[in-house]
């Protein structure tokens, strides 16, 4: 995953869901390792979570000092 833009470095992120755009969900998979762009990483799915993820119910969420509750956030498409 890329991004670019932030307000100082990303300190945290995570993949949320279900949940459709706008809505708020609970974390799903929590990032590990450097958070600098491109956040690279892998985890093992469940089939259910697998089909949340093909309708568009995961969102990312990336975490700054500036911002702990959550400066960028992206549905994942």
């Amino acid at each position: 995953m890329t991004y670019s833009g932030t307000t100082g470095p990303v300190t945290a992120g995570h993949l949320h869901g279900p949940a459709a755009a706008g809505a708020n969900a609970g974390v799903v998979v929590p990032f590990s390792g450097p958070m600098a762009s491109p956040i690279v990483g892998q985890a093992t799915l469940t089939q259910a979570q697998v089909d949340q993820l093909k309708q568009g119910l995961w969102y990312v969420n990336l975490h700054t000092a500036a911002n702990p509750g959550g400066e960028l956030r992206g549905q994942v498409k």
